[in-house]
């Protein structure tokens, strides 16, 4: 039986795929924004008149988009870079992010504002109204500027009663200062649309004002976050670009994702755990394609409706489904071209003792897989010359698929 002390020592020197696996964790803020950069254009914008002419108005924006389209980090990076360019011309500016889903009404609101640039404000006692006004003579006696993002504003827009939501959307209508030291940005989940929906005629107008729209990302997109976010996470040469790629494939929101970052750098972390995972038994050295199927499985579990679905395949087209899969593995690759896979499907069927069919009937059940939804088609590659078709395997792990079908193939065999 192992010491803690030996435990310990041998997990620290176990080795590793990750240099810093917190660089994929959700909370990180990286230093790069890929894909964001028109979004920080218009918040500048928007709030350079702090740096020209400090209190002359309160700002306000809001920012638009689904889960995991760069809305809260854009916010905290912009905020963060655009104080410390006001310090540096001399304004005492403040960047506060405040998640109204924990802040849920005025009051929590504003004593998390407190808390974060840590005024001493008494909050027992007062209401909402008199906490801000507390909070605004102490910025004005200490000359403070304030720029509040407050995330998960929706939150705050479902459940808020009609006089909380003008308290905190038309702030400067409550309090008739000639300084406005606050100003504001508003994070919500969903489309401008929708936001429309949760507010009033007394709060919709400032809100809607200055939309800043976050789009979900398209696979080219992700991509670049995933190669960002995978040179810091990562050690050189354990991830390859088929990786990075394979994932933007099946999150981009132009190839029938959802367009989430966070998914898919959620994908990428689990990925790579599971690598971890497998290199310390002596089974992995890199992440594979492998490992982000078996993790989409595993995440994902609707997949098991295409496995499901497999049972109503004919003899030949699960012949050529298996071909996919061969060629796929013996490749390492995430698309292969036609071409590749009939080769593999006349070796196929010759060890089972089937008769190979023609080009036109295996195009057929490609096809016809392919409008099943288990595997992915593309025309053309890049870097290669003509429009072939090339083939894909969404996600679901191919090792345990193989198995099944392979028992599927012998079943139809025996009962035909």
């Amino acid at each position: 039986m192992h010491s803690i002390d030996e435990i310990i020592e041998s997990e620290i020197k176990r080795p590793s795929v990750f240099i810093d696996e917190s660089r994929l964790y959700p909370e990180y803020i990286p230093e790069r924004l890929p894909h964001r950069e028109e979004q920080i254009r218009q918040l500048t914008r928007l709030f350079k008149f702090i740096l020209f002419k400090p209190g002359s108005t309160s700002i306000k924006a809001l920012l638009a988009g689904p889960i995991g389209s760069g809305k809260t980090v854009t916010s905290i990076v912009f905020g963060t870079e655009f104080s410390r360019l006001a310090e540096s011309k001399g304004i005492r500016l403040k960047y506060v992010h405040i998640n109204c889903s924990k802040s849920k009404n005025p009051s929590g609101i504003f004593r998390e504002l407190k808390n974060q640039l840590g005024l001493a404000v008494p909050d027992r006692g007062l209401s909402a109204t008199e906490l801000a006004s507390s909070i605004l003579k102490i910025i004005e006696r200490d000359n403070i500027y304030v720029i509040m993002a407050l995330d998960e504003f929706d939150y705050f827009l479902r459940s808020a009663r009609s006089n909380e939501r003008y308290l905190v959307v038309r702030f400067y209508d409550v309090f008739d200062v000639e300084v406005k030291r606050l100003s504001f940005i508003y994070i919500i989940r969903g489309t401008p649309v929708y936001i429309s929906s949760l507010v009033d005629d007394l709060t919709g107008s400032y809100l809607m004002k200055n939309i800043v729209v976050f789009n979900p990302y398209k696979s080219r997109e992700l991509y670049d976050i995933l190669r960002d976010r995978a040179e810091l996470a990562f050690y050189p040469g354990v991830v390859g670009d088929e990786v990075l790629e394979y994932i933007a494939r099946l999150t981009g929101v132009d190839v029938g994702g959802d367009g989430n970052a966070r998914k898919a750098l959620a994908i990428l972390h689990a990925a790579g755990k599971l690598a971890d995972k497998e290199m310390g038994e002596g089974r992995a050295s890199r992440v594979t394609l492998n490992h982000v199927r078996a993790v989409f499985l595993q995440e994902y579990s609707s997949i098991v409706d295409i496995i499901d679905s497999l049972h109503y395949l004919p003899l030949h087209e699960l012949l050529v489904l298996k071909s996919v899969i061969l060629t796929l593995a013996k490749t390492s690759s995430d698309f292969v071209p036609i071409g590749m896979v009939e080769n593999t499907y006349r070796e196929v069927c010759a060890e089972v003792g089937e008769k190979a069919r023609g080009h036109t009937k295996v195009y057929m059940y490609v096809m016809d897989l392919k409008n099943r939804g288990i595997i992915i088609t593309k025309t053309g590659m890049k870097g290669r010359r003509g429009r072939s078709t090339y083939i894909g395997f969404g996600a679901a792990p191919l090792e345990p698929l193989l198995k099944k079908i392979n028992k599927l193939i012998r079943y139809k065999r025996l009962v035909r």
